[in-house]
């Protein structure tokens, strides 16, 4: 009995000496700057490292297609460029020869052909015309030799019966005789006019085929002649910053089964984050979050993209285990270089329209989160339930409600 009145007695002694001091510290408490619980929305962030680098086909290789001596390079690294500025050139004097004689070619069938089809088309027309006249020679001919031939005919039956003499049958038959040959010639002059007109036909259709196939041959000619010239003046492909220069005026390449390297360029809007997420933490990530980040040259500028990759396979760094996130869309990529470490914040989550207060006026204190309220003027300690907190605000579950004064900063006095 009397070690249980020892302790009751030990127990009331300590209590009124922490209600003594917890009343004396909460008097000399008073705030210094306030704000009033509100309702807003708080993130749910994952912070990570990540770096700069070029996406796929960010970067490009300009080489050559032919060898030759470099007789001009106009750029130099860090230089920008856009589509279609001179690069370098190639020693093209025999290519601008062959380019001559390519046109030279062309224009001399353009020349000769049309004149050697001008003739050819006056034969046919010459043969027609023959055709023509070999056939209304045949014609008459043909009523001739038909006269003729009545003409002989009644000559031989009035000679039969006596009325008429030997030498008008003679003579009947001559002219019978000679109609039937130039009936004759003239068949034969229509067959040859109709041959005449066939091989005039015949050879102005070959005439042209073969222009046609010389102009198409010497059109081709000339095209490969203008692409091989084309070859010796390298242009940027699109547009970018030169990263890389591998030859120099003077030089020579060769061009083989690998197209010599002159320079490389690297389109600046081209690039995406990689953002190494601890393993720990990759499970919260999911394509589309919003990507927040920073880099080391602009501290106060804050580049916002999306998550667009997970990459399945891991990355250990110091027997840590990441996961490569990959972020694209930011805007002002210009600003960014490969390599660059960026400073990320992916936002996992959002709450909105909950309770919320600056993360400055939440304590961790006995094994509990605690807020100081102001009430009348006084400071009173009042242990709250927290949820998210993100940078800026925390998450009051419980403990506090909308309108509530709590204090940012303290003063202690007396």
């Amino acid at each position: 009995m009397k070690k249980v009145l020892l302790l009751i007695s030990g127990l009331m002694v300590l209590s009124l000496a922490y209600f003594f001091f917890f009343k004396k510290e909460r008097a000399n408490l008073i705030p210094v700057e306030t704000v009033k619980v509100k309702r807003g929305e708080v993130k749910k962030v994952i912070d990570a490292t990540g770096i700069v680098k070029p996406q796929v086909g960010a970067e490009i290789k300009v080489g050559a297609r032919i060898s030759g001596t470099v007789v001009k390079e106009n750029v130099k690294v860090g230089d920008f460029v856009k589509a279609g500025d001179l690069i370098a050139v190639i020693d093209n004097r025999e290519l601008k020869e062959e380019l001559k004689r390519a046109e030279a070619k062309l224009e001399e069938v353009k020349r000769t052909y049309p004149e050697k089809i001008a003739s050819a088309e006056f034969k046919v027309r010459a043969a027609e015309a023959q055709l023509s006249a070999a056939r209304a020679k045949l014609k008459a001919e043909k009523e001739n030799f038909k006269l003729k031939e009545w003409e002989y005919e009644r000559q031989k039956s009035l000679f039969a019966v006596g009325y008429t003499t030997e030498e008008k049958l003679k003579r009947a038959k001559t002219e019978f005789e000679r109609a039937r040959s130039s009936l004759k010639s003239a068949q034969e002059s229509l067959r040859q006019a109709e041959l005449n007109l066939e091989v005039a036909k015949r050879e102005l259709k070959e005439l042209k085929e073969r222009f046609k196939a010389e102009l198409k041959s010497a059109e081709a000619a000339l095209k490969q002649a203008k692409v091989r010239y084309s070859y010796s003046y390298i242009y940027a492909p699109k547009s970018g910053i030169i990263s890389f220069v591998s030859t120099q005026e003077g030089e020579t390449v060769v061009a083989g089964l690998n197209a010599p390297q002159f320079v490389t360029i690297l389109d600046p809007r081209k690039l995406e984050n990689w953002i190494y997420v601890d393993e720990t933490e990759i499970g919260k990530v999911k394509k589309g979050m919003e990507v927040l980040f920073t880099v080391d040259t602009y501290r106060n500028k804050v580049f916002k993209g999306k998550v667009v990759e997970i990459y399945p396979k891991p990355k250990v760094l110091n027997n840590v285990v990441y996961y490569i996130v990959v972020a694209r869309g930011f805007k002002d990529v210009e600003l960014l270089r490969p390599e660059m470490t960026t400073h990320n914040q992916i936002i996992a989550g959002v709450k909105k329209g909950v309770l919320v207060v600056p993360n400055a006026a939440v304590k961790w204190k006995r094994g509990r989160y605690i807020v100081y309220k102001v009430e009348g003027g006084r400071v009173v300690e009042v242990p709250v339930k927290v949820g998210w907190s993100d940078d800026k605000f925390t998450e009051i579950v419980s403990g506090l409600s909308e309108g509530d004064e709590v204090a940012l900063k303290l003063k202690k006095v007396g």
